[in-house]
């Protein structure tokens, strides 16, 4: 039972975090671009 209450939370959290990191990544790659413009800042929708 433990074992698949483990492999359901690692289904799920898996790919939240890496949701959260490649975002991050892309915040952090957007940021050093010098090409910021002054439009409103639109969230991209990254979906496998």
């Amino acid at each position: 039972m433990l074992d698949k209450l483990f492999f359901i939370f690692a289904c799920i959290i898996i790919p939240v975090l890496w949701g959260v990191i490649v975002n991050w990544i892309f915040n952090q790659w957007q940021d050093r671009s010098n090409n910021n413009s002054d439009d409103d800042y639109i969230f991209p929708d990254y979906q496998i």
